[in-house]
């Protein structure tokens, strides 16, 4: 009797849902949690990525309509979005500060500026743009540059492109098609941004651009668009598989201004298997209160900018602390270079761009060149490091937290 029932619901629903479909419906699909695992109502709808509770998919309303008719609950994904943009093109990044140009005087002889990267004729085999500076300011800022051997840093983000001469992938997957896929190309830009700032290797000819720990393992788990949004459970799929593929640290340069429970879950699980993991804290600023999520999350680092007088801009988003030095929900942990930043570009060569999105890799990066051995005693560590060099208030702050971290010279 049970299956009759069964079958006569899941029928149902295949009627009302084909009637509706032919009649039109003039409303964007949306990502929603399908808070059930019957095998027909997958096949119906098609699964996005399977969980615990449910699997995720995307509906019209009007198959929306149909569910919930029927007594299937379902939850909405949230979007969450990239937080960096770049400083050229109309030379205007968020909290309107305004482009660095580079000068003719920054670019290597036989070269010229164009769009903040170098470009020209003159070049070393298969290499054809080199950045302004090998070593950007924020790098040197932390003491980066060397380190990070046997560290894994597992970058959640729009993709990387592989064959950027200063870039060593070692892992390449795609959260944002059914499931986990292969590959992790780059349509935006953001992820290699970032994932130059963390572990840039200046090229075999060691003419390109560093990161903080060129010796670290990087990959790259592509959860956003080439727009820049990122579905939330994208992000937590690439979590989950980042974790059961030995990451020691996330970096994730994106946020949402809640909290998301695949999410939320993912990072326990993470966190419960040893994995550090570091988020933008976002570009909503000045006031406080203003953090974005995964950030906000107790369990996550969450990371403000700075530029390279230790200013802290307007548009970085601040916590909600106490001055304690006791990390809670909702608060930012450090401080680190976010304003016109220098890394690798999608095309192969450089660019600058400006968020806490290239903040987040300088912390990923530094944790991994200052490895403890394990994520509890390595955030303990960094924050030991960030309080002998306070920022923008005198002790734990909204903007900055515990401060920057600062590799000592003998690591």
């Amino acid at each position: 009797m049970k299956k009759i029932i069964a079958v006569s619901l899941i029928l149902g629903i295949m009627l009302m849902s084909f009637g509706i479909a032919v009649a039109g419906d003039d409303y964007e699909n949306q990502r929603y949690l399908v808070k059930s695992n019957n095998g027909m109502l997958k096949m119906m709808y098609g699964v996005q990525h399977n969980f615990d509770n449910g699997f995720t998919t995307d509906l019209s309303s009007g198959q929306l309509k149909v569910l919930e008719k029927f007594g299937v609950e379902v939850e909405e994904v949230e979007l969450y979005q990239i937080t960096g943009k770049p400083v050229c093109g109309n030379g205007i990044i968020e909290g309107g500060e305004k482009c660095g140009e580079l000068g003719l005087s920054d670019c290597s002889i036989g070269y010229v500026c164009e769009n903040c990267k170098c470009i020209g004729e003159i070049a070393p085999e298969e290499r054809t743009c080199r950045p302004s500076t090998q070593t950007p300011y924020g790098i040197t800022m932390v003491n980066g540059g060397s380190g990070g051997l046997g560290v894994n840093v597992v970058v959640l983000d729009t993709g990387v492109y592989k064959e950027h001469l200063d870039l060593n992938i070692n892992l390449c997957k795609d959260a944002t098609k059914r499931g986990i896929k292969n590959g992790c190309a780059d349509g935006n830009g953001h992820g290699t941004h970032v994932s130059g700032t963390i572990a840039a290797n200046g090229g075999s000819d060691s003419l390109g651009i560093f990161g903080v720990a060129p010796e670290a393992n990087l990959g790259m788990i592509k959860v956003c668009g080439s727009g820049g949004n990122c579905w939330a459970d994208d992000i937590a799929t690439g979590i989950r598989y980042a974790t059961d593929n030995g990451a020691n640290i996330i970096s994730m340069s994106l946020g949402g201004d809640t909290q998301n429970s695949l999410i939320k879950s993912a990072i326990d699980y993470a966190i419960d298997n040893g994995v550090l993991v570091i988020a933008a804290a976002g570009n909503d600023g000045p006031t406080n209160g203003s953090i974005d999520y995964p950030g906000a999350n107790v369990n996550v680092i969450a990371v403000g900018a700075i530029d390279s007088a230790e200013v802290v801009p307007d548009w970085s988003s601040r916590g909600i602390n106490d001055g304690d030095y006791i990390v809670e929900e909702r608060e930012v942990e450090f401080g680190a270079p976010g304003v016109n930043v220098e890394s690798t570009w999608k095309d192969g060569c450089y660019t600058y761009m400006s968020g806490t999105s290239m903040a987040t890799p300088h912390l990923a990066g530094l944790a991994a060149k200052l490895w403890q051995g394990d994520s509890v005693s390595t955030r303990t560590y960094l924050q030991e490091q960030a309080k002998l060099h306070d920022l923008y208030t005198l002790g734990d702050d909204t903007a900055t937290g515990f401060g920057l971290p600062i590799a000592p010279t003998t690591e």
